[in-house]
């Protein structure tokens, strides 16, 4: 019974998160960084040098994302750096290293999963993907968590870009990752 009522909350909330995409996004645009990215207005908004984050109740309660832990919300990051000019070509080597440390935190990283990895190359730069479980963390009450994670690089600018969510939440966080993804724009010159 519990789980049929989380069910059709979850897709209730789809419908609406769905329906309400673009109208519920603020536009964030990093002219020293070089991009431009779309975030829920429901999710706590938190900026640092470098970083961009919209962390998200699931059930996209403003009320709710204003007091929420990141560790165990609808996590939406964007890092952002310019590359040292005498740092070598990053490549998956480089990109599966960082990923469970990254995405996860630190801890047991040999218990991150790395799914679907891909990379791929053209003329302005290239695209690392992969998708990445968490393993739970009981000690801290963190159930198991999925992240979707797609790493750019653009000339000198190298941008993270993740979606981590409880695996619970995945039929909200799906689509807001969708978004997330779709609304990615470098603006800096190549």
């Amino acid at each position: 019974m519990i789980r049929l009522f989380r069910l059709a909350v979850a897709v209730g909330t789809l419908t609406s998160v769905a329906q309400t995409a673009s109208a519920n996004t603020k536009t964030f645009d990093n002219t020293d960084l070089g991009y431009r990215i779309a975030l829920p207005v429901q999710c706590r908004h938190e900026e640092g040098p470098g970083t961009l984050e919209a962390v998200c109740a699931p059930d996209l309660d403003p009320k709710k994302s204003d007091d929420i832990q990141a560790a165990g919300a609808i996590l939406l990051e964007i890092d952002a750096e310019i590359a040292p000019t005498d740092a070598k070509p990053y490549t998956e080597v480089e990109f599966r290293q960082e990923l469970a440390e990254a995405v996860c935190g630190e801890g047991d990283t040999n218990k991150v999963r790395l799914e679907n990895v891909s990379a791929s190359k053209d003329d302005t730069g290239a695209t690392f993907t992969a998708r990445v479980v968490c393993p739970e963390l009981r000690f801290l009450g963190l159930s198991e968590r999925h992240a979707e994670t797609r790493t750019v690089i653009a000339g000198k600018y190298r941008y993270r870009l993740m979606v981590r969510y409880p695996k619970d939440d995945a039929d909200i966080a799906k689509p807001l990752a969708k978004a997330f993804f779709d609304s990615f724009k470098v603006t800096a010159a190549q």
